[in-house]
């Protein structure tokens, strides 16, 4: 294997040339997790890898509880299969609290603040209810609570790890607040070395080829943790040395390099996922996808390669594309067109124009 052919085995890897799976479920279960910070773009994450699929599969699955959306790995928003839910939460919080832990001294909010935090949420969502985040804020407000300066964020954050909350149904368009054991009932929790055997196999199997660094970054866990993950499932992975750096995958059969144009999400794992994305972009451009406060731009992707980002405009039936090319050429751009109108069908609407 040569660098070159490293986003060829991703695409496959990542279900993106070609998938056996037929629900939202089986695609965030195979991944483990897939990042969900812009909902809407966590979406259509999972709909570029579904060929027809539709935006309200995705929101079903939400809604009949196979797929759970909270926080999770790096702190960040995650879906997860509701059968994993439990077990990831139990093996990623110490490392996000340790994380938090400076911060949240900084905001005044130690451990008993905290535990007074949790109560007052737990009690408000007893029983099947569902609060928004502002909902929330001004309960905890009225019992006297400082929500000020980011310390809400510190709040939920706190109390999803803690597998105290998760995302329930949408109010509108609004998020709300459920009880995660409600939501999703515990399950046979795993042994710490047991889940990072697991999430070991799931990463390399569905990001692969990646290294154990690209691993480690991706989990929010140390590279001795990621080392362990790797240790318990490498006899089923294959490996490669490329430029004295090892990289695993699933064990494949040869993958052909096909002519592929895809227009992916903010936010996407196909670009998210590594520590190392030298492979998939010019490093000229990566300024354009990943911006100085975090954000991850919607991405064109030819042959493997991040040649461009994207963005959408709605209207009431029609939605609208624009693109820039890192790189002027007509020609490549009409080549997305289909892309363009898959994105349209998975949200329901016309493409009104593509750009």
């Amino acid at each position: 294997m040569h660098m070159t052919s490293i986003p060829a085995q991703r695409l496959r890897h990542q279900q993106l040339i070609k998938t056996a799976f037929k629900t939202p479920r089986e695609i965030v279960s195979f991944f483990g997790a897939m990042q969900s910070q812009e909902y809407a773009s966590s979406k259509w994450g999972i709909g570029a890898r579904l060929p027809g699929c539709r935006e309200t599969q995705v929101e079903q699955a939400i809604l009949d509880k196979s797929i759970v959306r909270t926080t999770v790995f790096r702190g960040t928003l995650h879906l997860v299969a509701a059968e994993d839910i439990h077990w990831m939460l139990q093996l990623i919080a110490p490392n996000v609290k340790a994380k938090m832990s400076s911060m949240q001294r900084k905001l005044g909010l130690d451990e008993a603040g905290l535990a007074k935090t949790n109560q007052l949420i737990t009690k408000a969502l007893k029983n099947g209810n569902h609060h928004t985040r502002k909902e929330l804020t001004d309960l905890l407000q009225k019992n006297g609570i400082d929500t000020s300066e980011n310390r809400m964020n510190h709040i939920i954050y706190h109390a999803s790890v803690e597998r105290i909350i998760c995302n329930g149904p949408l109010r509108g368009k609004q998020s709300t607040y459920t009880l995660l054991h409600e939501w999703v009932p515990n399950n046979t929790p795993l042994q710490r070395e047991e889940a990072l055997h697991k999430l070991a196999g799931r990463y390399f199997t569905s990001h692969g080829p990646a290294t154990v660094h690209d691993f480690a970054q991706w989990a929010g866990i140390s590279v001795a943790d990621a080392k362990t993950g790797l240790q318990g499932v490498q006899s089923s992975l294959r490996s490669q040395e490329i430029h004295e750096t090892t990289y695993w995958m699933a064990p494949a059969k040869k993958v052909t390099e096909t002519d592929t144009h895809l227009l992916l999400p903010a936010f996407d794992e196909y670009f998210i996922g590594y520590k190392d994305r030298s492979t998939l972009i010019d490093s000229r451009f990566t300024s354009k996808v990943m911006t100085n406060n975090g954000i991850f731009n919607p991405i064109m992707v030819h042959n493997g390669q991040v040649i461009g980002t994207w963005k959408r405009t709605l209207k009431k039936d029609s939605v609208t594309i624009t693109t820039e090319l890192f790189k002027a050429g007509k020609a490549l751009l009409k080549a997305f067109e289909p892309a363009a109108r898959q994105y349209a069908d998975f949200l329901g609407l016309t493409l009104n124009s593509f750009s």
